[in-house]
């Protein structure tokens, strides 16, 4: 069962998202936008399947102001990048994927680790779940999920560079779906990278619509 792919899905992705990362997200009708304190308090604005009118507008704002990032969630994806062209802006990021899976069947046992020497473990931060993996007192792989009604809104599943390839990024993401299936959700969402996408789609993962970055 595939996630239906409309601006209400993209932001109760923005929801979860922002709701691991302390963030509050505005909607001001437009776009929707949310300041990243983590990130010196840059501003990142969100377009779902704009019109290029639409789209050029606030691109044209963003390339005025240094602090502003623009991430287009967009099956027209080159179409968009050529219209703004003559803006002159940076495409920091085209590989990015919003991404759905049924949640219906996933595994609800907390999986084994991939070595006797990682230890797991979860915190509670009001909506979001953390996981962590330390291997003899060093972090090994970390990432979080959020319920949004019936969705779960995974971010931030990241190795550390000592230990990867030792399926750690698997491990991580069986342990956040075995915490989050306590809160009834139906599907999952995450926005992955370009590296990311593989290790997902190995996990059964669906790619729903591409998504590109600029600023000016």
């Amino acid at each position: 069962m595939g996630a239906q792919i409309d601006r209400q899905l993209l932001g109760t992705w923005i929801t979860g998202w922002s709701a691991c990362r302390g963030y509050e997200p505005r909607d001001d009708g437009r776009t929707t936008s949310v300041l990243l304190t983590d990130q010196q308090d840059q501003t990142e604005h969100f377009l779902f399947e704009p019109t290029t009118e639409l789209f050029l507008d606030v691109a044209a704002e963003t390339r005025q102001d240094p602090l502003r990032v623009l991430t287009v969630v967009t099956s027209r994806m080159q179409e968009l990048i050529d219209a703004a062209a003559p803006l002159r802006m940076r495409v920091t990021d085209r590989q990015q994927s919003l991404m759905s899976v049924d949640m219906n069947g996933q595994d609800v046992e907390d999986p084994r680790a991939p070595g006797d020497d990682f230890v797991l473990g979860r915190i509670r931060d009001g909506a979001c779940r953390r996981v962590t993996v330390h291997s003899h007192g060093r972090l090994a792989a970390r990432g979080s999920v959020s319920a949004v009604g019936d969705h779960a809104v995974y971010d931030r599943i990241v190795t550390e560079e000592a230990f990867r390839r030792r399926g750690l990024g698997s491990y991580v993401m069986r342990a956040l779906t075995a915490g989050v299936l306590e809160d009834d959700v139906t599907t999952g969402l995450l926005m992955a990278s370009a590296d990311g996408r593989a290790l997902y789609e190995y996990l059964g993962w669906q790619h729903l619509i591409d998504v590109f970055v600029i600023r000016g």
